[in-house]
């Protein structure tokens, strides 16, 4: 059960006060007013509003390393959230908190994997169940239709929906869903109908599904980021970061932590970090397109929304592809980066960090460009 809202606590605690200030009150009323704010001090270091999304794709010792952990080091992350008082919680209630204005369990974390691949299903439920935490899967419903020996069957869906798990929708075929020649009325119908697609064989195997997509490979540009919007659908991207009211809702983050970002030491400065206070429905069309000869060293310009909590700026760290880039600060509340040389070809981030005032921890910003020239997408 969410405790009330920390701004209702602070006027309820605040009008007490001005009481005690403005009457000659009793020493019982005054300790009742000094038990008040020391409650409200300890409830809100135990509540939070904002969340941070884990993203795995696959449970395997056999599998591509690049996408994939083993049982053994997927048992180690659920071991250190639960011995570190981190709060597992659903995806749905998680971001039904958030946006309406709701407290979160302080270290609340999110567990979610991408594609239906049914190593999930027979190394990952079993520990999800030992562990008893909730999860969300994004599945492409083509594999499943097709019987694809590494998917899973709707069946054992079904059965992830008994455990805690919700299904949601990763397009129906894994798509590259922006590397198209040209973005007119044609890709984005297809594209939409796509995504429609799978959002129907969802809801015919599995009941009532959310209205969320993961895009595949986390790629995405504005147009389609509008509309998703203008569906009803949340969407999530693979840039790391947390989630907050102020993110884009049609991008939201997600740390990975699988394959070289399994490592639980780096893994722990993520869990502790805050999403980073920035007007993110600002930010810069993520696509670049050379065929175009459109920048590939475009600028992004970060619009604090807050600043009281921001570490000194000069303690700003930002990172691209990498290697360190020091920003550029037009005022206080605002400051921008670009990449030195030109990025190459396919996905490329910027990442920013800085410390949150009175904390050992950090916010964390990131964003996803892709370089594309209108050539035909790899295989993955």
């Amino acid at each position: 059960m969410y405790q009330k809202p920390i701004g209702v606590l602070v006027a309820n605690c605040v009008a007490t006060c001005i009481r005690i200030s403005n009457t000659m009150l009793k020493p019982l009323t005054k300790l009742s007013a000094i038990f008040c704010c020391a409650w409200l001090a300890a409830s809100a270091s135990q509540a939070a509003d904002s969340f941070n999304i884990l993203l795995y794709h696959h449970v395997s010792a056999t599998m591509p390393r690049s996408t994939s952990l083993t049982a053994e080091e997927f048992e180690g992350h659920l071991k250190h959230l639960k011995e570190n008082d981190y709060h597992v919680i659903d995806l749905g209630a998680a971001l039904k908190a958030v946006q309406s204005s709701q407290p979160l369990p302080s270290k609340s974390v999110v567990i979610t994997f991408d594609d239906a691949w049914r190593d999930i299903y027979e190394q990952g439920l079993p520990l999800l169940k030992k562990y008893d935490y909730p999860f969300t899967v994004f599945v492409n419903t083509d594999p499943v239709d097709q019987h694809n020996r590494h998917a899973m069957t709707w069946d054992m869906l079904r059965d992830l929906k008994n455990h805690k798990g919700t299904l949601a929708n990763h397009t129906r075929d894994h798509a590259y869903l922006v590397r198209k020649p040209e973005y007119d009325d044609a890709w984005l119908n297809a594209t939409l109908a796509n995504i429609d697609y799978a959002q129907r064989r969802l809801v015919e195997e599995l009941g009532p599904t959310p209205k969320w997509l993961a895009y595949p490979f986390g790629e995405y540009n504005n147009l389609l980021k509008q509309a998703l919007k203008e569906r009803g659908y949340t969407a999530f991207g693979q840039q790391s970061g947390g989630v907050a009211a102020f993110s884009d809702w049609q991008a939201l983050p997600r740390f990975p932590a699988a394959g070289r970002y399994s490592n639980l030491k780096t893994l722990k400065t993520k869990l502790a970090s805050e999403p980073f206070p920035a007007d993110y429905s600002a930010f810069a069309e993520p696509v670049i397109r050379t065929d175009q000869g459109q920048n590939q060293q475009p600028l992004l310009t970060v619009n604090l929304t807050q600043s009281q909590r921001l570490g000194v700026r000069q303690q700003l760290s930002c990172f691209i592809s990498g290697s360190a880039k020091k920003p550029t600060w037009s005022d206080k509340l605002n400051f921008s980066i670009a990449a030195n040389t030109p990025m190459g070809k396919g996905r490329n981030r910027y990442n920013c960090t800085a410390p949150i005032w009175g904390q050992k921890n950090y916010y964390w910003l990131s964003h996803q460009w892709l370089v594309y020239g209108g050539e035909a997408p790899p295989k993955e």
